[in-house]
């Protein structure tokens, strides 16, 4: 009854996004970084306008700030330095799916499930690590987790980006995705109501968008001997859409 629920507000709020929406267009010379709290929120959040990025011939790279390492904790047979392999082995199969070359896709390896209870010295720290890859890079637009997304990990790492952004003094345009907001659509009520709402359609590419949810394994699969996976049941089916949304400002 309650994923009944969930998935008939999910339908209301999204229909509602669109309604307020205005195409998601890209300039000629943009270059687009994504920064991505863990493997695979580029590609639950962002996977169709990666590919139609990449189709029009423009720059995409993606920052994956932490290890990935903490979703299975305690897992008997997944310790972590193993899981943090298998899951940049999994981003740089589903990014080579959306045409996103390995060079392009940068591992910040912070530790997975701290950001959110970082010292203050760390977490400037963290934010200068990603400023230098904002300055090196020199995106024209910046694709963030929501700002209230319903994971503490997520809002965590939106602020260490926001900070990163001061200390690389670009301006650059900046756009949030939701990941966990999708999942719990109660999050995007606010935000679809009080903020610019931009969508992105790619009926042609739901495919491709479907391909690279497949390859994050670890998150959609049960991992024995644990028989669940780790993201909930119909968690990734959730994203495999023909559009995704943005918010600014």
């Amino acid at each position: 009854m309650k994923e009944l629920l969930r998935r008939a507000l999910r339908a209301v709020v999204i229909a509602g996004l669109r309604l307020r929406s205005r195409p998601l267009g890209s300039a000629p010379g943009s270059r687009t970084l994504i920064l991505a709290p863990h493997q695979d929120d580029e590609a639950l959040g962002c996977a169709g306008l990666i590919l139609t990025r990449r189709m029009a011939g423009l720059p995409v790279d993606v920052v994956y700030i932490t290890d990935g390492a903490g979703s299975y904790p305690g897992h008997p047979l997944l310790p972590p330095a193993e899981l943090a392999r298998l899951r940049r082995a999994e981003a740089i199969q589903a990014m080579q799916g959306l045409r996103v070359e390995a060079t392009s896709l940068h591992f910040l390896d912070a530790v997975d499930g701290t950001l959110a209870h970082l010292r203050p010295e760390e977490s400037e720290a963290l934010a200068r690590r990603i400023a230098g890859m904002i300055s090196a890079l020199v995106p024209t637009e910046l694709f963030l987790p929501c700002r209230a997304d319903g994971s503490s990990e997520h809002e965590a790492a939106f602020r260490v980006a926001q900070r990163a952004l001061q200390l690389s003094a670009l301006r650059t345009r900046i756009l949030e995705y939701p990941v966990w907001a999708r999942w719990s659509p109660q999050q995007l009520i606010r935000p679809g109501l009080t903020r610019r709402v931009w969508r992105l359609a790619f009926p042609a590419h739901a495919a491709a968008k479907r391909a690279a949810l497949a390859c994050y394994v670890s998150q959609t699969e049960p991992t024995p001997p644990w028989p669940d996976p780790v993201l909930p049941s119909g968690f990734a089916d959730s994203f495999a859409t023909t559009e995704e949304f943005f918010f600014e400002g």
